[in-house]
C-alpha cells in the first residue's frame, strides 16, 4: 500500500515585524484574582427549573474546567490542575456553530489557522508553528508522520477535539513542539440509550447527514456506532467530494475494577478534480483584479477566474483509513491501577493532480505541472503504564511510569512532471499523462520511496501537592527511534539506502497554584524535538542532521466565576527552536543546522452565560513569531522574517440568545485572521480577513432546524497558500445550509 509526502511548502517571503504589547494579560489577572468577589453581588442563576433554551445553557461553563484532561497528562489532572492550555471543543459546541469539518473547528479554536495543503489535508498553525511541529492525534493514538495521515474529518462523528497547546513531546514523542491536535471519536457508555441524527443541505449542492447511537447489551456491555456522509459539488467549477465515516466502540467493564475498550474506525474521502488555490497574476493580465496579496511584483488575484478549474479532467485526491484501538484499565486497590493500549493504523491515499499552476508572461497562458504520489501507511503500536494516585508524606501524589513501543511501514510511489499549458479564461484540460518515461523525464521525476521506523520510550509523569493549594506537575520521556530509507529512482536506476537513529530526551516541569478554588495560577517550562522535515520523507541529505529542539516557558490563570456562569483562561509563552535547516555562511550551497525561530504572544478565552437565554464565547491570539538565524539558497537572510502560513492575529466570537416566548435561538460569529505570508522571504504578505456568520434555530418537535448563513459579507480571502508562492487557496464565499438534528 502506498503513501505520499507533503512536498514541504517552498515559500519565501520578506517582512518586518513589530513586537506587540499584551495588554489582555493584567485584565485577565484582574479577573481571576477579584472576579469571584466583585461578580459574587450579580445575581444568581435561577434554582427553578431552567427554561428549554435549545442552545444556551445557563450554568454549563464552555471550558468545563474541571473535567478531566487526557490528552495533556496521564495523571487523571482536570484542566485547571494542569499547568499549560488545553482548549476543548465539544460536540455540543460543534453542532451549536455549524462547524461541519475538523478545518473549521481548529479555525474555531484560539490561536489555531487551518488550511487544506494537498498533502496535509487539515495541516494547521499555532503558535508560530506548522507543520512537523505538530502532532495529530486520534484518540491519543499518534501515528508516525501524522501531518500526512490528517484529513478533514466530519465532525459528527467526534466526542471532542482537543487542542494541547505548547511542547507536548514528553506525552507524544517527537515531532510535538509546537502542541498536538487530538481528535476523539464518541464512545459507548453503559446503562442508558442514546443517539443522535442529523441531516443538512446548502449551496454548492452541499449534502450532509449523520446517524448514530450507544446501545447497552447487557449490564456490563455497551456497544456505540456512528455513521456520517456528506457531498458536495464545491465553490469551484467541477470539485466534487465526498466522505463516509463510520466509528464504533465497545465498551466492556466486567467488574468495578476493569474496563476494556475496543475501538474500530474507518474514514474515506473522495475528490473528484480537486481546488488546488488560485494563482496570481499580472495587473494587466486580469479582467477584474483583487488586491488581495501586496507585493512588489504587481501580482493580483484575478476575480474573474477564481471559480476556474485548471486540474487535469480525471484528477482525484482519495484517501482510505482503518483504525483499530484497545484500551483496558485495571484497578488494582485503591491507590494503584495499569493501563494498557494497543493500535493499529493503515491507510492508502492517491493524488493523480495538476497540483501546481504559474502564468507565463510570454504566452499569456497558464504553465501546469503534474504530481501523482500513493501512500501505503501501516502503523502500530503498544503503550502501558502504572498509575498511582495516593498520599506519599502526607501530601497527594501522583505519577505514572511506562513504556511504548511503535512501528510503521511507509511506501509512497512519485511521479512530478507536466502537461499542456491551458487558456485562463477557457481551459481544455486534458487528461493525466500515462505514467511513463517520456512523460516525467529526468532524475527523480519517478520514485520509489520506502520508510520504515521503529520507537521505543519510557515515560513518567508526577504531580506532589506541596501544601494544600499548590502542586508541581513534571514529566520525562526517553526515546529511541530507528529510521531506515530506500529510494529507487526508476530513470537512472539509482538505489540509495540510507537512515539514522534518534535518542532524544523530553521534559516539561510546572506548578499550579491555587489562588481560590475555583482561580489557579499556573508556570510550566518544557524541551521538546521536532525532525528538521517531515519525518518519513527525509532525503539523504536532511536524514543525516539530528532532530531539532525547542524550550518553551508559559505562564497562565485558569477561573471560573459568577456562580460558575463564566469561565476565563489566558496564558502568555515564549518558545524558540533550534538547529533548524540553514545554509553555510561560507558555503551556501551546503545545508546544515543552526537555524532558530522563537516565538512568543498571549492567548484568552472567555466564556458567559449572561442570564439563561444569552451566551458569549470569545477568544483571541495575538503572537510574534521569527526567524533569529536562516540562510536560504544562495546565502539570502531571512532573520527578522516571518515564517509562511502564520498569522499573528486571531479572534473569534460567538453569541446567542433564546427568546423566552418562542423555541427560537439567534447567533452570530464572526472570525478574524491578521495577514500571513507565503514564503519565508516574506515579498507575498495576503490580507487578513474577518468573516460573519449568523443563523436562527428553531425546536420543532421533529428535531432542532437551523438555518445559517456563512461569510455573509461574500468576502474573497485566503486561508493558506500552495506550494509555490503565488498560489492561494481561497475561502468559500457566501454561501447558506439548513439544518435538522435531533436526539433520542
Amino acid at each position: 500500500m502506498p503513501r505520499l509526502h507533503t512536498p514541504a511548502s517552498h515559500l519565501s517571503a520578506r517582512c518586518v515585524t513589530r513586537p506587540f504589547k499584551l495588554p489582555f494579560l493584567p485584565a485577565a489577572l484582574f479577573l481571576a484574582l477579584f472576579g469571584n468577589t466583585a461578580l459574587a453581588q450579580q445575581p444568581a442563576a435561577s434554582e427553578a427549573e431552567p427554561v428549554e433554551t435549545m442552545i444556551v445553557i445557563g450554568r454549563a461553563a464552555a471550558m468545563a474546567l474541571d473535567t478531566a484532561a487526557p490528552a495533556a497528562n496521564r495523571l487523571g489532572l482536570t484542566h485547571r490542575e494542569t499547568p499549560a492550555t488545553l482548549d476543548v471543543l465539544t460536540q455540543e459546541r460543534m453542532q451549536i456553530e455549524g462547524l461541519r469539518t475538523s478545518v473549521e473547528a481548529l479555525n474555531a479554536a484560539p490561536g489555531v489557522n487551518s488550511g487544506t495543503l494537498p498533502g496535509s489535508v487539515g495541516v494547521s498553525s499555532m503558535r508560530g508553528f506548522t507543520s512537523t511541529a505538530i502532532a495529530y492525534l486520534f484518540d491519543g493514538v499518534r501515528v508516525t508522520g501524522s501531518n500526512s495521515a490528517i484529513r478533514n474529518f466530519d465532525t459528527f462523528n467526534f466526542e471532542r477535539v482537543e487542542i494541547l497547546k505548547g511542547p507536548a513531546s514528553v506525552l507524544y514523542g517527537e515531532g510535538a513542539l509546537a502542541g498536538a491536535i487530538n481528535l476523539v471519536p464518541k464512545r459507548a457508555y453503559l446503562n442508558e440509550w442514546s443517539g443522535a441524527a442529523l441531516i443538512s443541505g446548502g449551496s454548492f449542492d452541499t449534502f450532509r447527514a449523520g446517524v448514530g447511537g450507544n446501545i447497552p447489551l447487557n449490564d456490563i456491555m455497551a456497544l456505540r456506532t456512528d455513521v456520517s456522509m456528506s457531498q458536495s459539488d464545491g465553490w469551484a467549477d467541477d470539485t466534487d467530494s465526498k466522505t463516509t465515516a463510520i466509528t464504533n466502540s465497545l465498551l466492556i467493564k466486567p467488574s468495578e475494577r476493569l474496563t476494556i475498550n475496543l475501538f474500530l474506525d474507518y474514514f474515506k474521502d473522495e475528490s473528484t478534480t480537486p481546488y488546488f488555490g488560485s494563482t496570481l497574476v499580472p495587473l494587466s493580465a486580469a479582467r477584474d483584479p483583487v488586491n488581495l496579496v501586496s507585493n512588489n511584483q504587481g501580482l493580483v488575484v484575478d476575480r474573474a477566474t477564481i471559480r476556474t478549474n485548471y486540474n487535469v479532467d480525471d484528477g482525484l485526491m482519495d484517501s482510505e483509513s482503518w483504525q483499530l484501538r484497545s484500551r483496558a484499565n485495571y484497578q488494582l486497590d485503591s491507590q494503584w491501577s495499569l493501563v494498557g493500549e494497543v493500535a493499529g493504523y493503515t491507510a492508502d491515499r492517491l493524488w493523480k493532480n495538476v497540483e501546481d499552476v504559474a502564468f507565463n508572461s510570454s504566452t499569456g497562458l497558464l504553465n501546469r505541472s503534474t504530481t501523482r504520489i500513493a501512500h501505503d501507511h501501516d502503523y502500530w503500536s503498544a503503550r502501558g503504564w502504572a498509575a498511582f494516585d495516593g498520599d506519599i508524606a502526607g501530601r497527594r501524589t501522583r505519577f505514572t511510569l511506562g513504556a511504548e513501543y511503535s512501528d510503521t511501514s511507509f511506501g509512497t510511489s512519485r511521479r512530478f512532471g507536466t502537461t499542456t499549458a491551458v487558456d485562463r479564461f477557457h481551459p481544455q484540460r486534458g487528461l493525466f499523462p500515462a505514467l511513463t518515461e517520456a512523460n516525467f523525464p529526468g532524475s527523480g521525476s519517478r520514485v520509489e520511496w520506502q520508510s520504515d521506523s521503529t520507537t521505543e520510550a519510557v515515560f513518567m509523569e508526577a504531580a506532589h501537592y506541596l501544601t494544600q493549594g499548590w502542586q508541581l506537575v513534571g514529566g520525562l520521556r526517553y526515546e529511541r527511534v530507528d529510521l531506515d530509507r530506500e529510494t529507487l529512482d526508476l530513470n537512472t536506476g539509482a538505489l540509495a539506502n540510507y537512515g539514522q537513529d534518534y535518542d532524544p530526551l523530553s521534559w516539561r516541569l510546572g506548578s499550579v497554584f491555587d489562588v481560590t478554588p475555583r482561580t489557579h495560577l499556573y508556570a510550566q517550562f518544557s524541551h521538546a524535538v521536532t525532525p528538521v522535515s517531515s519525518f518519513l520523507f527525509l532525503n539523504s541529505t536532511n536524514a543525516q542532521f539530528d532532530l531539532s529542539s525547542g524550550d518553551a516557558f508559559e505562564l497562565g490563570v485558569k477561573t471560573s466565576f459568577w456562580n460558575e456562569r463564566a469561565d476565563l483562561t489566558a496564558a502568555v509563552y515564549h518558545i524558540t527552536q533550534d538547529d533548524i535547516l540553514t545554509r553555510d555562511p561560507l558555503n551556501p550551497a551546503m545545508t546544515v543546522q543552526g537555524g532558530s525561530q522563537e516565538s512568543y504572544g498571549v492567548e484568552l478565552s472567555f466564556s458567559a452565560a449572561f442570564t439563561d437565554q444569552f451566551r458569549i464565547d470569545a477568544n483571541t491570539a495575538l503572537l510574534h513569531t521569527e526567524f533569529t538565524k536562516l540562510l536560504e539558497a544562495g546565502g539570502a537572510n531571512r532573520e527578522g522574517n516571518r515564517p509562511s502560513n502564520v498569522p499573528e492575529q486571531l479572534f473569534n466570537i460567538s453569541a446567542y440568545y433564546s427568546l423566552l416566548s418562542l423555541p427560537v435561538t439567534f447567533g452570530t460569529t464572526v472570525r478574524h485572521n491578521g495577514d500571513f505570508y507565503t514564503n519565508n522571504a516574506n515579498t507575498y504578505r495576503v490580507d487578513g480577513h474577518t468573516l460573519l456568520d449568523a443563523q436562527i434555530s428553531w425546536q420543532t418537535a421533529y428535531g432542532l432546524l437551523t438555518l445559517r448563513g456563512r461569510n455573509l459579507t461574500d468576502e474573497l480571502y485566503a486561508d493558506w497558500s500552495g506550494y509555490g508562492a503565488t498560489q492561494l487557496y481561497l475561502g468559500a464565499p457566501r454561501s447558506v445550509d439548513l439544518t435538522m438534528s435531533h436526539k433520542f
